[in-house]
């Protein structure tokens, strides 16, 4: 009992020091610089996926304003007629946690009488979680072409204290890769 709470502490610590996502590689234009131009604005967002919950319109807002507060820092304004436009793309699917069972660990063969035994290897649910990506794509305005192309991809905790703390921070590292 010792040795198990050991180590689901050491696990927890683990898992809390490092982040739960991992950025996309990002694809951009040779030519761009995101200093060329002046000012934003967010096109329609379009979700797949588990999208129906009730705090989807306050997250995707949650997301809009990290971007927003991001880019003000870089110099950018928000505009009605922008110069740069902002495509959100959000992914959010339920995945399923198996296992493989074992005869070592799940029991012994059963006996199925006229002495066969009989054991099948099955793969067992052990859990749910739901994984996410969010790709943020910036477009030329003045010729509608994607000049840059950057996201992140994780898992979605169920509770989280903090979720548009979290947010800011991916967000803050998919925005420093722009050059």
């Amino acid at each position: 009992m010792k040795n198990t709470l050991a180590f689901l502490c050491l696990f927890l610590l683990i898992t809390a020091c490092s982040p739960s996502y991992k950025l996309l590689k990002v694809k951009k234009e040779d030519s761009f610089k995101l200093s060329d131009f002046p000012t934003y604005g967010f096109y329609d967002i379009e979700a797949k996926g588990d999208t129906v919950s009730q705090n989807f319109e306050k997250n995707v807002n949650i997301i809009k304003e990290a971007i927003a507060k991001n880019l003000q820092a870089r110099g950018l304004d928000e505009a009605r007629d922008p110069s740069l436009k902002i495509n959100i793309a959000l992914n959010v699917q339920e995945q399923l946690q198996t296992r493989q069972t074992d005869f070592r660990t799940d029991g012994l063969p059963r006996y199925m009488g006229q002495r066969r035994y009989s054991w099948k290897s099955e793969e067992v649910v052990t859990g749910k979680y739901r994984e996410g990506t969010m790709v943020i794509d910036l477009v030329d305005a003045a010729n509608n072409r994607m000049v840059w192309q950057g996201g992140a991809s994780g898992i979605i905790p169920e509770k989280t204290k903090s979720f548009a703390q979290d947010i800011n921070q991916v967000v803050s590292e998919i925005i420093a890769k722009i050059p």
